[in-house]
């Protein structure tokens, strides 16, 4: 998705929200206390809560986002930043583009939503043929006695 596209798609909290809570039904929502899986959708307190034990569960909890008092919106454009580019962003550039006063919180988030990408990378395992994009890899001949000075870089001997 564009950058355009997704401030068009997601422009302010309540649509990030509305998307998040759109997610979370289709995946389903567990109790913690009993483990019952039908619950009612408390719209004036943002939570589910299980229609056995009564139970109340946040939008938030059991996610990457539990006990983050960041807005969803900061972790929409963090996540999007995330894997929308090759590139990989620095805490310190996302609390920039955020324009958010501290850091500590920002590094957090950053290295929660890494850590769920790596383990959803952890699923995938590589198999068959492999494409790299530029890459430079020294072969090493062990019968070679002398280190002869070689071209750096592209068109490299080695």
């Amino acid at each position: 998705m564009r950058i355009l596209d997704f401030y068009k798609e997601y422009p302010d909290e309540l649509s990030c929200k509305l998307k998040f809570k759109e997610i979370r039904d289709q995946e389903g929502i567990t109790c913690k206390k009993c483990g019952g899986l039908a619950h009612y959708w408390k719209k004036d307190k943002w939570s589910y809560e299980c229609k056995k034990c009564k139970f109340r569960t946040s939008l938030r909890s059991g996610t990457v986002m539990q006990s983050s008092k960041l807005s969803f919106q900061y972790w929409f454009i963090a996540m999007h930043l995330i894997t929308s580019t090759k590139k990989s962003f620095s805490a310190k550039e996302i609390q920039r583009q955020l324009g958010h006063k501290r850091y500590e919180p920002i590094w957090a988030m950053m290295h929660k939503i890494k850590s769920v990408v790596g383990l959803r990378d952890a699923d995938y395992q590589l198999s068959k043929w492999i494409e790299l994009d530029e890459g430079f890899f020294e072969t090493v001949d062990i019968n070679r006695d002398k280190q002869v000075p070689a071209k750096r870089g592209r068109g490299s001997q080695k």
